[in-house]
C-alpha cells in the first residue's frame, strides 16, 4: 500500500507540475502573440508615416492617428495582462511613456510640413512661389536681360537646394542674391522702388522655406526627422526588450518543467527503489524466521517474535503459528493426562483382579 500510494503521489506531483507549467507556458505564449500584435501595429504606424513623408496627404495622417489610439489600448491590455512581471511593467510603463513624445514628435512633423504646403501651390512653397513669378514677371516686362540671367542662377541654386537639400546651394543662391541687390540698386530711384519689394520678398520667403527645411531636417538624422527617427528606434528597443524578456521567461519556465519533472520522477524513483529494497530484505528476513521456526520446531516448541516479521502479513501468519503451538502443547499435554489416567486404571484393575483369588479362598 506504501508502494502504491508513493506511486499514485508522484504521478499526481508530476501530472499537477505539467499542468500548472503547462499553464505558465501558455500564457507566456499568449503574451507573445499580444506583443506580436503590438508590433506589427507599430510597424503600421510606420508606414502610415513613410505614406504621409512621401506622399504629403493628410489621409495617412488620420491613419497613422487612429492606428495610435489602437496601440495604446492594446498596449494598456496587455500591461495589465502582465502584472505579475516587475521587470516587464518596467518595460511596459517606458513603452508608455516613449510612445505619446514618438507621436508628439510626428505631429509636430505634420504641422511643420503642413506650413511648408503639401504642394506647390500652398503654404510656404505657394508663397515662395507665387513671389517668384511676380518678380520673373516684372524682369521679364523690363526686359533686363543680366538681371534674368542672374535670377535664372538664383533659381537653379534654388531648385538644386529644394533636390539635394544642401546648405551649399543656399549660400550659392545668397550670393547671386547679393549681386542682383546691387544691380537692382545701381537702377534709378524709380525702377528700385519697383523691384526691391519683390526681391525682398522673393528673398524673404525662400529664407523661411529653406528655415523651414533645417528645421524638418535636411537629412533622416537631423531636425525633426531626426528626434523622429531616433524616437521610433527607442519604441523599437523597447519592443525588442520586452520581446527578449518575454523569450527568456518563455525559457526559463520550459527549463524549470524539465528540471521539476527530472526531480519528481527522481525522487519518486528514488523512493521506490529504497522501499523494494527494504521490502525485500523484510521478507527475506521474515521468511528466513519462518524457515527456521520450523526447524526448531522439530525439537521444541517456541514462539516467533510476531514484531520482528516486518510485513503485517507475515506478523498475521506468526500470531497463526504461535497459537497453533500453544493448542498443539495443549493437547500433548491433555493427550499425557489422559494417558496417565489410562495407565493409573489399568494398574488399579491388575491390582483387583490379583485380590479376586484369595478372596474365593477364604
Amino acid at each position: 500500500m506504501l508502494i502504491i500510494t508513493i506511486c499514485v503521489f508522484g504521478m499526481l506531483l508530476l501530472v499537477a507540475s505539467q499542468i500548472f507549467y503547462t499553464q505558465k507556458l501558455v500564457d507566456l505564449n499568449d503574451k507573445n502573440k499580444s506583443l506580436l500584435r503590438l508590433g506589427q501595429d507599430f510597424l503600421q504606424l510606420r508606414r502610415h508615416e513613410k505614406d504621409f513623408l512621401l506622399r504629403l496627404d493628410l489621409t495617412y495622417v488620420d491613419k497613422f492617428n487612429l492606428q495610435a489610439e489602437q496601440f495604446l489600448r492594446q498596449l494598456a491590455v496587455v500591461q495589465s495582462a502582465d502584472e505579475q512581471s516587475v521587470l516587464n511593467q518596467d518595460i511596459f510603463n517606458q513603452l508608455a511613456d516613449s510612445f505619446p513624445l514618438y507621436q508628439q514628435q510626428f505631429t509636430t512633423l505634420v504641422q511643420t510640413r503642413i506650413a511648408m504646403g503639401l504642394n506647390e501651390n500652398i503654404g510656404y512653397q505657394g508663397e515662395f512661389r507665387e513671389a517668384t513669378h511676380k518678380l520673373e514677371a516684372k524682369i521679364a516686362d523690363a526686359n533686363m536681360l543680366y538681371m534674368h540671367q542672374v535670377l535664372l542662377q538664383m533659381r537653379r541654386a534654388e531648385k538644386d537646394f529644394l533636390l539635394r537639400k544642401d546648405m551649399e546651394y543656399v549660400d550659392k543662391e545668397l550670393g547671386l542674391y547679393s549681386t542682383l541687390r546691387q544691380s537692382i540698386e545701381a537702377l534709378p530711384a524709380k525702377v528700385h522702388a519697383q523691384f526691391m519689394p519683390l526681391l525682398s520678398q522673393y528673398q524673404q520667403h525662400f529664407m523661411q522655406l529653406v528655415d523651414a527645411y533645417r528645421q524638418v531636417g535636411l537629412d533622416h538624422e537631423s531636425g525633426l526627422q531626426g528626434r523622429f527617427r531616433n524616437q521610433a528606434h527607442l519604441v523599437e528597443q523597447h519592443f525588442s526588450n520586452l520581446d527578449q524578456q518575454l523569450q527568456q521567461q518563455v525559457d526559463d519556465a520550459q527549463r524549470r518543467v524539465e528540471m521539476t519533472s527530472i526531480m519528481i520522477m527522481l525522487v519518486t524513483s528514488a523512493v521506490l527503489i529504497i522501499l523494494l529494497i527494504r521490502s525485500f530484505l523484510t521478507l527475506q528476513r521474515a521468511f528466513s524466521h519462518f524457515v527456521m521456526f520450523f526447524y526448531r520446531c522439530k525439537r521444541e516448541y517456541q514462539h516467533m517474535d510476531e514484531k520482528s516479521m516486518g510485513f503485517s502479513e507475515f506478523k498475521y501468519l506468526a500470531a497463526i503459528a504461535n497459537e497453533m503451538i500453544d493448542s498443539r502443547r495443549q493437547m500433548e499435554r491433555e493427550l499425557k493426562a489422559a494417558q496417565d489416567e489410562i495407565s493409573r486404571l489399568k494398574q488399579v484393575s491388575t491390582a483387583t483382579q490379583s485380590r479376586q483369588p484369595e478372596l474365593k479362598k477364604s
